[in-house]
């Protein structure tokens, strides 16, 4: 019976060359630009202005995993969904708050600080168990995209 491991090895290539939906370090792919993969989310807004050693913040708020499980193709029903009126604060390396906010209807903010690194932290949403954070660092008067992605650990 050797069409046995064959039919095994055949199987697996099969398998290994449809992917599962996650390339190295993890994070889902959906064959289009959003907050989880790095690209663009979108036009925001400003409240802020950049310049003259300030840079902007753009808070992105969104609730992530919104299957059980990766599809292997691309499910837009799978994507983040915008989180809107959301809070979120701003503090410094040393842990002072810089500056407190809400996403707008689209998920989004805008605010201007200084150069330096930054923890952006979202408040607690009910039914999502873990809240997100993330550290930046600006340098003054550029944009840095900053993904906010509630999330229940599901996936």
């Amino acid at each position: 019976m050797t069409t046995r491991p064959a039919l095994g090895i055949l199987l697996g290539a099969l398998l290994l060359s449809t992917g599962c939906g996650v390339v190295d370090g993890g994070e889902p792919t959906t064959g289009r630009p959003t907050a989880a993969t790095g690209g663009t989310v979108g036009p925001v807004a400003p409240t802020g202005r950049a310049g003259d050693g300030r840079a902007l913040l753009r808070i992105v708020t969104q609730l992530g995993e919104q299957c059980p499980h990766e599809p292997v193709t691309p499910d837009p029903r799978c994507d983040p969904k915008p989180r809107p009126d959301t809070g979120f604060e701003v503090r410094s390396a040393a842990g002072d708050v810089v500056t407190r906010g809400r996403s707008g209807a689209d998920g989004r903010a805008t605010v201007a600080v200084g150069p330096g690194t930054y923890d952006v932290r979202g408040e607690t949403v009910a039914g999502w168990r873990i809240a997100p954070q993330r550290r930046v660092t600006v340098d003054g008067n550029g944009t840095v995209e900053v993904p906010l992605t509630w999330t229940n650990g599901i996936q």
